[in-house]
């Protein structure tokens, strides 16, 4: 479906992928004649889902003398990088917002790969193993990717409301982050730069599989009704971004519109029949934002796991 949107499209700017080993200060892969002490890992783009545990492999083919690995993670367009944690092999300190989340992996005196719990979306990116041993220090870079579904967004005031900053507390309140480029590349055209703070445009968000659920309470309710359908069966009116992932994730499928969260009545379609989505492909369609003291619709609840 996303292939035949045209919409303008806000992104962060695209992170460098790949894997590469890097000479400190020189930010390019060079060779040197010094022995390589980081093995170049299987995969360069490691995949994974919100909530889950991923491993990030960093792994010593040989130790110097003395060292100490430093895990940083990429901001991209920041041009600056968050650290994570630093190890000297024996004993380690964290920083940052991973917080607890983050750890060593240890599987052997060698293994420098490091360990995220509870994967969240704004884990998603790129990040770098820097072995420091004060002579060569080398690098290499790895990418998480989440594996997800991005959808269109827009508010309720119609198209084109959003400047860049909008757009990402937009998705943020939607259970979901403003898209990246690699996240929306297929099919989608690029206008290239654009003021942040003065060009408006809608939003294509971006969210994982969720670590809850998403159900449908039947009724002509109002939008407060529906607040309290689902709070007497403790969850509360799903948001856009889950929705979409339940239908992603959980394959949601039903021809009944249902209040959200920002006051919009969608609902999602698996498979595609008659007087059910009007549409020949799946996905989750909107009836827009009816007058939310209309008593017309059910609603879709999400209660936490």
């Amino acid at each position: 479906m996303l292939n035949q949107l045209i919409l303008p499209v806000l992104w962060s700017i695209l992170f460098p992928l790949g894997v590469a080993i890097y000479h400190k200060g020189t930010g390019n892969p060079a060779p040197h004649p010094g022995p390589h002490y980081l093995l170049p890992p299987i995969h360069e783009v490691i995949h994974s889902r919100r909530g889950a545990t991923v491993t990030l492999p960093c792994v010593l083919g040989t130790p110097p003398p003395s060292y100490k690995v430093r895990w940083s993670k990429v901001e991209p367009g920041e041009l600056r990088e968050t650290l994570i944690l630093i190890t000297n092999g024996h004993h380690t300190r964290g920083y940052g917002p991973l917080g607890d989340r983050a750890r060593m992996r240890r599987g052997h005196r060698l293994d420098a790969s490091l360990v995220i719990t509870s994967v969240a979306l704004e884990d998603e990116g790129r990040y770098r193993c820097e072995l420091i041993n004060g002579l060569e220090d080398e690098s290499l870079a790895l990418t998480l990717r989440l594996e997800g579904v991005v959808f269109p967004y827009q508010p309720s005031q119609g198209r084109y409301q959003f400047n860049y900053y909008e757009a990402k507390k937009a998705c943020a309140e939607q259970d979901g982050r403003l898209a990246t480029y690699p996240q929306l590349y297929q099919g989608i055209r690029s206008y290239g730069p654009r003021d942040k703070q003065h060009d408006h445009y809608d939003a294509f968000c971006f969210t994982s599989a969720l670590q809850g659920h998403v159900f449908f309470v039947p009724g002509s309710l109002t939008l407060a009704e529906a607040s309290g359908a689902c709070a007497r069966r403790g969850a509360v009116v799903a948001k856009v971004g889950h929705l979409y992932a339940a239908w992603k994730f959980s394959g949601l499928d039903r021809c009944d519109g249902g209040w959200l969260a920002d006051g919009s009545v969608r609902f999602p379609i698996t498979t595609p029949r008659p007087r059910c989505g009007g549409l020949p492909d799946p996905g989750v369609r909107s009836f827009g934002f009816p007058s939310p003291e209309q008593p017309a619709y059910g609603t879709y609840c999400y209660a936490e796991t």
